[in-house]
């Protein structure tokens, strides 16, 4: 004799005892008696959408702030201009111009940068995104990048912090290059990763300033060391100008690579979702099932 789908015994059977009949209540699945779960519900549109605004504004909030509050703070020794507040030990006017000139088109790439890490002005304003990614390349990578280079050759804290800052040149120069040429050719996505690498390099500047009273403390504790510094004020400088740019340039380049990863892993997540076929409901386990013992 048959069982029926849910092991439920049989409402009526017919003459011969071979094929049972249910009732059409009988017949309908019903989570109450069989304890079936039913499938479950995605998440709503608005959901998604609110908790995708609260995760961008948890890291973009604060980098938002710190690079504002740090950026002001390191262009109050340059405005007005003056060579007697310069940071940066001077070797006459024409360095100190280079120099102002290299930190004004740094900013406009700072806060131009920040603006395009903005996720709605990509997706409302395309128009507005592709301007302002103009004036970052055109109106501070580039020219900062160009007029960095005699600038790097002028700054007297030593070979170690001219190796880093010709390093960081270089690549901030070649990303924003790549990130460009893929935006006219309209590989939006490669464009995308070059430019994260881009602004990941931009951001040297703000994570230089955050991390050398670290080193300034290292090397102060090791100033009357007679084997380390003996006392020469002149080469601790150079350690922490060179230790700070190094170890900011690294920070940066691993952080780009992070978030690029990440993003990967989000990516290939969603696809996985997309394309994985609809879950079915298990039955429960309370569910009797009863073995078909039918000839």
């Amino acid at each position: 004799m048959t069982a029926t789908g849910h092991g439920d015994p049989p409402a009526r059977a017919t003459a011969d005892g071979d094929r049972p009949t249910t009732t059409e209540a009988d017949a309908r699945p019903t989570t109450t008696d069989t304890g079936t779960r039913p499938a479950t519900r995605p998440p709503s549109t608005a959901r998604r959408r609110l908790r995708g605004r609260l995760r961008t504004a948890a890291w973009l909030v604060p980098l938002a702030v710190v690079t504002v509050v740090v950026t002001a703070r390191a262009l109050t020794a340059y405005v007005p201009p003056d060579l007697h507040t310069s940071r940066v030990p001077l070797r006459g006017e024409l360095h100190y111009a280079l120099l102002v000139a290299h930190i004004a088109t740094a900013t406009v790439a700072v806060l131009t940068g920040l603006a395009q890490s903005w996720p709605w002005l990509r997706r409302r304003s395309p128009a507005a995104h592709r301007w302002t990614g103009r004036a970052y390349f055109f109106a501070g990578v580039f020219p900062s990048a160009l007029v960095g280079i005699p600038v790097i050759g002028l700054t007297p804290l030593g070979l170690s912090n001219q190796a880093s800052l010709a390093v960081l040149d270089a690549l901030w120069l070649l990303t924003g290059i790549a990130g460009y040429r893929a935006a006219r050719q309209r590989r939006y996505a490669d464009h995308r990763v070059w430019m994260i690498r881009n602004y990941a390099l931009t951001l040297v500047a703000i994570t230089s300033r955050l991390i050398q009273p670290l080193f300034e403390h290292l090397v102060a504790a090791q100033l009357t060391d007679p084997v380390s510094y003996a006392g020469d004020t002149l080469a601790a400088g150079h350690d922490i100008a060179g230790a700070t740019a190094w170890t900011a340039l690294v920070l940066q380049l691993i952080a780009a690579e992070y978030v690029l990863r990440r993003r990967a892993g989000q990516t290939a997540r969603r696809r996985a979702t997309r394309t994985a076929p609809p879950r079915r409901a298990q039955p429960s386990a309370r569910t009797p099932v009863t073995p078909d013992v039918s000839a």
